[in-house]
């Protein structure tokens, strides 16, 4: 049986531990703090079942620690396989115009934070996908009429969606 693709939440709790170790209500406090949870809502139960999963898979171990007289927690940090699994994550567009709005910001933000250059490059190659997903729409024949009022629905989406990625890139040239 093949496994199934991580979660967008899964992908955030690997992209937590690329910035540093830490421990499950740490992670909790980073995605409020930043503002994540806006766009990945996440309870602290379903946080710990994540970590459970990506444990599961061998992409984070952890160490116990204790402070003063609280109980032990632990700390997670990256496998070496959970760093080549959100390296590559984090550097590859997505594919659908839905996921810009989840998995390409929660991109974007851990980018920001570890590599501007990489940063740069992920905004670029979507600008690509989605223009390519835009001339895609344009090779559609012999529609019928839900047919055509589907793809201007798409076609709308996508045209928002490209006017906001070339307006943050245009944002972050004029920043340089």
């Amino acid at each position: 049986m093949t496994e199934r693709a991580l979660l967008p939440g899964e992908y955030a709790v690997l992209s937590l531990l690329s910035l540093r170790a830490m421990h499950g209500y740490e992670m909790m406090c980073f995605l409020e703090d930043e503002g994540l949870l806006s766009i990945c809502p996440l309870e602290q139960s379903t946080l710990y079942t994540y970590l459970r999963n990506v444990e599961a898979r061998g992409l984070v171990d952890w160490t116990e620690e204790r402070v003063g007289l609280r109980p032990p927690r632990k700390i997670y940090r990256l496998t070496d396989s959970g760093r080549d699994v959100i390296g590559a994550w984090l550097r590859q567009p997505v594919e659908r115009m839905r996921e810009v709005r989840l998995e390409f910001l929660l991109k974007l933000f851990f980018l920001a934070e570890s590599d501007l250059k990489a940063h740069s490059r992920l905004l670029a190659d979507q600008i690509r996908v989605c223009e390519a997903y835009l001339a895609g729409l344009d090779r559609r024949q012999q529609l019928t009429e839900f047919d055509r009022l589907v793809v201007q629905s798409k076609r709308s989406a996508a045209e928002a969606t490209l006017g906001w990625l070339k307006g943050y890139a245009f944002q972050l040239e004029q920043e340089i």
